[in-house]
């Protein structure tokens, strides 16, 4: 489900996916079903391996859509997870097991501009067996973060309505300007116009 939910086949996804559920292993916590566990990717932009973020995701159950997934953009393929009371973990592939994906065809592929969901079955899936083939020691390095902590901002479920567009907008991004209620978009706008 988890191919199904990322939308091709690659390697990068199942090892983001077992990096969370190491992740979990090592708290000993479970799959989040709120937002009472936090993500921190190390993943960027500008770079084809955020397919990690996905499987990091759908194995931890802390998304983007609930807030408990936040992108540094140090372009590392690494995370820290975090559950209040249990600690934090950062967890990162093993550099050799980054290397031996690298020498697979899928990436001949992929360095040519093929898009993974037109790279064939049987080609990614020979990179993808060699990362489920190996356990979680070989994949990845771990280290137990003693003093880290966060505080998630305030959700609310309140909106104001822009004085500008006239849209709902919730109300801890609305900013006041020219003693206007102004959503971002609309507030940048306005102090653009200067």
């Amino acid at each position: 489900w988890a191919f199904e939910f990322h939308g091709h086949r690659c390697p990068a996804m199942p090892l983001g996916y077992l990096a969370g559920k190491y992740a979990l292993k090592l708290l000993g916590i479970e799959k989040e079903k709120d937002t009472n566990t936090y993500v921190f990717s190390e993943t960027g932009d500008e770079h084809h391996q955020g397919c990690f973020d996905d499987g990091v995701q759908a194995a931890t159950g802390c998304t983007y859509g609930k807030g408990n997934y936040k992108r540094l953009h140090y372009s590392k393929m690494a995370i820290i997870v975090y559950k209040p009371g249990k600690g934090a973990v950062r967890i990162r592939p093993n550099p050799e097991i980054l290397d031996g994906c690298s020498k697979f065809e899928f990436f001949e592929y992929r360095k040519s501009g093929i898009p993974a969901s037109q790279v064939s079955r049987e080609v990614s899936d020979e990179v993808i067996n060699y990362v489920l083939s190996k356990d979680f020691e070989e994949l990845f390095y771990y280290e137990f973060l003693k003093d880290f902590t966060y505080s998630p901002p305030k959700k609310t479920m309140a909106r104001i309505v822009c004085d500008d567009c006239g849209e709902p907008t919730y109300e801890n991004y609305i900013k006041i300007f020219n003693g206007k209620r102004l959503c971002p978009r609309c507030y940048e706008i306005e102090r653009n116009k200067r």
